[in-house]
Order: structure tokens, then C-alpha cells, then sequence
């Protein structure tokens, strides 16, 4: 603990490599939490129970490995129906079997190699989606863990273009900066490196996308946190005005032309939010916008840690977040999904949680 201690309070851990800034830290967080469970043990069960104590902190050691070096990068994509599990709020005709891939939280400085980042896009990429949205956090501390694998990012495409938004991490506000004009340096970089690969960065701002008649509307904001450690710049009202369109146009996906009967009818829209936090849903969304139909957020992680039981992640994370992985479908038919992210942060661990791409079928 004293070693942890003294790596954060006096080196410069934000900017080591990734390999020691992920594995290093993540070893000795670790083995001190084996060494406190094997003492708790040993309080409790006295000289009695020593070989129970080892063989039990023997177990959780190799649980732990399993953990750091299979689990955190076993990538799980999950499909939702949403004309399925949400019928309270139909979709329309046009956008019928219109597919979008949610990735979240991939938190690439603790990636050690671009090989896996290679591997992330690839299977993205193969979920064939007509459109990738991406719900922030890219980075953990700054936009120069984005550098090395740029090439890498920019593979991911879509008919229909990437759109991303800014998680809590992406503004720079876990490093010691110089100066204020720094950190906003760092932003503006992360702004200019999206726009090199192609991605489109919704700032409280919008494009839509028509299709067979209708219109998906999809809708980004800033990051917008309950907790007052996260930054609050999220502002639907901005990004709904008409002045935040960035653009609309046709989507280039495959889809059949519309039938006649179908050109006689009332065009309609279907919208989607990007928002970081969940609980922004739960403080600003929910009731307050109710023509937005889904949002889309991560965020939690769900601590990283859970278990799945028919389809549905249980985690210790219910207690910090009232949505906090999956699903969940309000009264009046706003849905709210929460991805726990295809990355990790703080240690390389994931356990019963694996990282997950999330591909929407609307």
C-alpha cells in the first residue's frame, strides 16, 4: 500500500507507458487485496484455519488472474431487439431492421498493444452495423493514449458514419496540467483526432438520418454527471434546437424502396440520445424530454465485476447507480440502455462482466 502511495503522490503515473501504468499498479493493487483477505481470514479463523486461509487466498489469486489476463479482453457482443423488448414505442416503418453498434468506454490508454485495439474494430466491424456510436470515454487521463492507434480507429466506418460523445475522462481532468490552456489543448486535440479518423463528435448537437420515409434522429451531448466530481456540460435543449442539426441526409445502408401505400403516410421520427452518465437519463431525460425514445449510455462498468443470470448483469454497482448495466424501459416508454464498456480502468481487471459491443436492432 505504502508502494501505491508513493507511485501516485510523487511520479508521473498518468504518462508512464501503458504496459507498466496498466500492469505494474494493477499487480500491486491486487496482491495487496490478497494479502488483506489472507490476514482477514487469519483473524477470523485462527491458527486453526491457516491451510483454509491459504488455499482460499490460492483460489481467489488464480480467480484474479483469469480476471487481468483472460477476461479483459474476451469481448461479448449483445444484440437487442428493440421492436421486441420495448413495443411501447414503435419504430418506424423506414427504420425497421436499421442496426446500430454501441461501443463505450474503451478507455485506450490501457491498451498495450494496437493489436488489440485491431481486434476491438474487427469485431465491430463484422456485427456489419449500419451505423457506430461511440458514448465516451476514450482515454483515461489524456489524448495522447489515443495517438498509437489512430490508424487503427480510423478502420472503424459505417454507411452511415461514427458518431461519438465525451465521457468524464475525456476532458483531462485526472492529470496535474500546467496551466488551464493546457488542458484545453488536450481537449482540442481529442476534437481534432476524431475528426482525422472520420468520427463526428456530437457537442450537444445533432444529424439525422433518413430512411424508407422517416427519420432517425440521433442526438449527442456533452458529459453531464449527478456526482459533483464530473464534469456538467451536457445541454439537451441546445441539442435539440434546430440550429444544433449538423446535417441531414439519406442513409446509404441497403434498404427497399418505400411502397406507395407507405409514401401516403405521415413521415415520422425515432430518436436516439447519446449521454455518457446514466444517471443524466434518470435527472434530466426521463419525463423532461419524452420524444426521445432511447438513450444510449456507459459510464459505470459496472464495476467490473458481476454476474450474468438469464441475460441480466447483477452487479455492486446498484448501489452507486440506479441504472447501471443493460436494459431498462421507463412507464411511458423511454428506454434507457446502459453499456458497461468494451475497456477497463483503474486495475486490468474484469470479472464476470466481460467487455461487451451492444448492437441495437431497431
Amino acid at each position: 500500500m505504502a508502494v501505491l502511495f508513493l507511485l501516485f503522490r510523487f511520479a508521473d503515473v498518468p504518462f508512464w507507458r501503458p504496459f507498466w501504468r496498466t500492469y505494474l499498479i494493477g499487480t500491486l493493487a491486487v496482491l495487496f487485496l490478497l494479502y488483506l483477505f489472507y490476514a482477514l481470514l487469519r483473524l477470523a479463523g485462527g491458527r486453526r484455519f491457516r491451510r483454509g486461509a491459504a488455499l482460499a487466498t490460492g483460489v481467489l489469486f488464480l480467480v484474479c488472474v483469469y480476471a487481468m489476463v483472460i477476461s479483459t479482453f474476451n469481448i461479448r457482443i449483445d444484440t437487442v431487439n428493440l421492436e421486441r423488448v420495448n413495443p411501447e414505442r414503435t419504430v418506424p416503418p423506414g427504420l425497421r431492421a436499421y442496426r446500430i453498434l454501441q461501443i463505450s468506454d474503451m478507455h485506450i490508454g490501457s491498451f498495450t498493444s494496437p493489436k488489440q485495439v485491431k481486434r476491438l474494430v474487427q469485431q465491430a466491424l463484422n456485427t456489419k452495423p449500419d451505423m457506430v456510436v461511440f458514448t465516451g470515454d476514450m482515454v483515461n487521463f489524456s489524448t495522447s493514449e489515443m495517438l498509437p492507434h489512430l490508424a487503427e480507429l480510423a478502420h472503424l466506418h459505417a454507411p452511415d458514419g461514427v458518431y461519438c460523445v465525451l465521457g468524464n475522462h475525456d476532458y483531462g481532468g485526472y492529470v496535474r496540467w500546467a496551466d488551464t490552456a493546457s488542458r484545453h489543448a488536450n481537449l482540442q486535440k481529442m476534437l481534432q483526432c476524431y475528426k482525422s479518423i472520420g468520427w463526428t463528435c456530437l457537442n450537444n448537437a445533432s444529424v439525422k438520418i433518413e430512411r424508407g420515409g422517416d427519420t432517425l434522429h440521433l442526438v449527442g451531448v456533452e458529459n453531464w454527471g449527478r456526482e459533483k466530481r464530473f464534469p456538467k456540460k451536457g445541454d439537451i435543449k441546445a441539442a435539440l434546437a434546430p440550429s444544433a442539426l449538423l446535417e441531414t441526409r439519406r442513409s446509404l445502408s441497403a434498404v427497399q424502396d418505400a411502397e406507395p401505400s407507405d409514401m401516403r403516410r405521415k413521415p415520422q421520427v425515432y430518436t436516439v440520445l447519446l449521454s455518457h452518465d446514466p444517471s443524466h437519463f434518470d435527472s434530466a431525460v426521463y419525463r423532461h424530454y419524452p420524444q426521445i425514445d432511447l438513450t444510449l449510455s456507459g459510464h459505470t462498468h459496472g464495476m467490473q465485476l458481476g454476474v450474468r443470470i438469464k441475460g441480466k448483469d447483477y452487479s455492486p454497482a446498484r448501489f452507486l447507480y440506479k441504472h447501471y448495466a443493460g436494459l431498462y424501459v421507463m412507464e411511458n416508454g423511454q428506454a434507457l440502455y446502459v453499456n458497461t464498456g468494451c475497456g477497463f480502468n483503474g486495475l486490468p481487471f474484469r470479472l464476470g462482466l466481460r467487455p461487451s459491443l451492444t448492437l441495437f436492432e431497431l
